[in-house]
């Protein structure tokens, strides 16, 4: 009687299909969860290169009560433009190179259940690597140089509008008093939302960390916002403020901008964030396809400031 084995999840490439579809959760997730997109406004189903954003604002008069109705003020259809980026990544992955990891280390006692999860690892890490790409051609892309979109350091600038302050790299000595600085720089239109922000790179958001941990006027036992200790969040409230300080990789040293995060509007296509796979039995190789669709505007740059 012959024995039959499966081999659905050994290391036998054969049995791949000739085509996976990884999907749109794993890519999608990734670039949630980035920084930005994480506090913007996204917009989940822009197509094509460019597409125009809705924000309504309405101008409110309020009158003395009288009989009739005598119409004041107005609604504003505000057109906030998303350029989009539309992205793929091709690469080749040969079999033999993944012996000595994945089959040895994933080996079992069986002769024929050698299982491992390279699909899973390999596509999760390019996934993660692609997001982290994206967040910083969020903050740091110029058409001048090339891009399909100018990034929010470009869009909120000085140039464009945003409240001038001059730039002070944070220290520990001076960390408190520099964003206590940026703070006061921010148009008093938007103080009394409850989404401002700050973005500054990881120097500046040192700086400001140890400044506030040297500082006799801060209280450590709140210090931290819940999993920071664990990376799950990086970020702090300026003390006596309603403004979130948010490093990221993608500011630039020399940088900071602020204002109410969901101003910021960050564009994808859903349907295009996609990851796949397939086995070619003739170069004996697994090839692996990802598209991915971004894109960023701004509402009232006016309503920000930049620190340059």
């Amino acid at each position: 009687m012959e024995t039959k084995k499966s081999l659905k999840f050994n290391y036998d490439l054969t049995n791949l299909p000739a085509y996976n579809s990884y999907g749109d959760e794993m890519l999608i997730k990734a670039f949630l969860g980035l920084t930005l997109p994480k506090y913007s406004s996204v917009r989940p189903n822009l197509k094509g290169t460019t597409q125009k954003v809705g924000f309504v604002t309405n101008d409110i008069v309020l009158q003395d009560l009288s009989c009739g109705f005598s119409p004041t003020g107005e609604t504003v259809q505000n057109l906030v433009t998303v350029d989009l980026c539309n992205k793929k990544i091709n690469q080749t992955l040969c079999a033999y190179d993944l012996y000595d990891t994945y089959l040895s280390q994933y080996l079992s006692d069986s002769n024929f259940q050698e299982t491992t999860a390279f699909e899973e690892v390999i596509l999760t890490d390019i996934a993660n690597r692609v997001a982290n790409a994206i967040e910083i051609q969020l903050f740091q892309n110029t058409v001048a140089g090339g891009a399909c979109f100018d990034g929010l350091l470009e869009l909120v600038s000085q140039a464009n509008g945003a409240a001038a302050v001059t730039y002070s790299a944070a220290t520990a000595a001076n960390g408190l008093d520099v964003f206590t600085t940026y703070y006061e720089a921010i148009p008093e239109n938007v103080l009394h939302r409850t989404d401002l922000v700050m973005y500054c790179s990881y120097g500046d958001y040192r700086g400001l960390v140890a400044s506030m941990r040297n500082s006799s006027y801060i209280n450590l036992f709140s210090f931290d916002s819940a999993g920071a200790a664990t990376g799950e969040e990086w970020s702090v409230i300026l003390p006596s403020t309603n403004v979130r300080v948010i490093p990221s990789q993608g500011v630039a040293a020399g940088r900071v901008i602020g204002g109410a995060a969901e101003y910021v509007m960050i564009g994808t296509n859903a349907e295009m964030m996609t990851t796949k796979s397939m086995y070619d039995p003739f170069s004996d190789e697994i090839k692996i396809n990802m598209h991915a669709t971004y894109g960023i505007g701004v509402f009232d740059v006016p309503s920000f400031f930049s620190a340059e």
